[in-house]
């Protein structure tokens, strides 16, 4: 065969199969596993979600899976943001907690495909999935509940059960998860500079989750837990109001000069049974007996009772702190 021929043939050849220069040739040599990581790692860095406050040193590969596609990886990368939420979030209210992110990127040859950060925030996009699902509701609550000030001050890790999803007739869709949980102590939020009595105390959370985002969340019926910060509405708790009535007594009756709750005191949930829109606290301790009822209702006035000895005493104590006593 001569060598004309033989050049025609493998021009045919070529125009007859162009992707089998392409993909057994020098263009596909630099197409690996390891690149796609690399790229994936590097696109992970500039997202939407991680630049605006992911944690370098959090940054873990922890699955590469080969696509049925040429030169194709999905790549998952685990990271933690120091604020909940998705992507750029200046100018939002956000929680400020740790929370942990999965990445899953996609990658083709040298491109980003695709990126969901925990398959519900698009990161090339910049826009929320379709969250408007039961499970999806679910799934968010418990994790911002999880993150929030109650339970991350002292909650027992594995209480939290889902007892309710509610979905509302409206539009948006609105769910209402009911949650319940334990925690070591009684009280809300952060309590560190409070003294606890070392008694597990159990929880309901109301968490409303609107396309995609929690918007209220309130426990128990008397604690608003998402409005908790500095400009939100004081709510004083049934703990708060103990304290109020035993520095109250402190200043106005030698009998009680030397009362402090410490953290040998007991506390027993006293709430009756069977009765709803009822609840009770008993506080005991070197002589002392405390009861402080209140209806569960929004910003309710508690009603405490205090014994010591022949040491009898009655009153009210409102949202303001103003403690009125009652005739013995």
């Amino acid at each position: 065969m001569s060598k004309t021929l033989n050049t025609i043939i493998a021009i045919a050849l070529v125009g007859i199969f162009p992707a089998l220069s392409i993909y057994a040739g020098t263009q596909g040599e630099g197409y690996t596993q390891e690149n796609a990581v690399l790229i994936a790692t590097q696109f992970l860095k500039g997202s939407p979600t991680y630049s605006f406050d992911g944690m370098e040193e959090t940054i873990e590969v922890v699955n590469v899976d080969t696509l049925r596609m040429p030169y194709a990886w999905s790549v998952t990368i685990k990271f933690t943001s120091r604020n909940g939420g998705y992507g750029d979030r200046t100018g939002q209210m956000v929680l400020t907690a740790l929370t942990e992110h999965e990445m899953v990127i996609v990658v083709q040859k040298d491109q980003v495909l695709s990126a969901r950060t925990d398959g519900v925030f698009d990161e090339i996009n910049e826009v929320l999935l379709d969250q408007n699902t039961p499970e999806n509701a679910e799934t968010i609550a418990l994790d911002w509940l999880r993150n929030a000030s109650t339970f991350s001050f002292d909650g027992i890790t594995g209480s939290m059960i889902v007892e309710e999803v509610v979905i509302m007739e409206s539009y948006p869709v609105q769910y209402l998860v009911k949650i319940s949980f334990d925690c070591s102590h009684p009280g809300y939020g952060d309590r560190s500079d409070l003294v606890l009595a070392q008694v597990i105390t159990g929880h309901k959370a109301v968490v409303k989750v609107v396309d995609g985002e929690v918007v209220s969340v309130i426990i128990d019926d008397v604690y608003d837990e998402f409005n908790q910060g500095e400009d939100s509405p004081a709510i004083l708790t049934p703990e708060e109001a103990v304290y109020i009535i035993v520095d109250y007594l402190k200043e106005n009756y030698p009998e009680a000069s030397e009362l402090e709750i410490t953290e040998e005191w007991s506390i027993a949930n006293t709430s009756p049974e069977g009765i709803i829109g009822s609840s009770s606290l008993e506080y005991s301790g070197d002589g002392w007996n405390i009861k402080i009822s209140w209806p569960v209702v929004w910003k309710p006035t508690y009603r405490v009772e205090v014994e010591h000895g022949e040491f009898v005493w009655s009153g009210t104590v409102d949202q303001d702190g103003l403690v009125t006593e009652q005739p013995q």
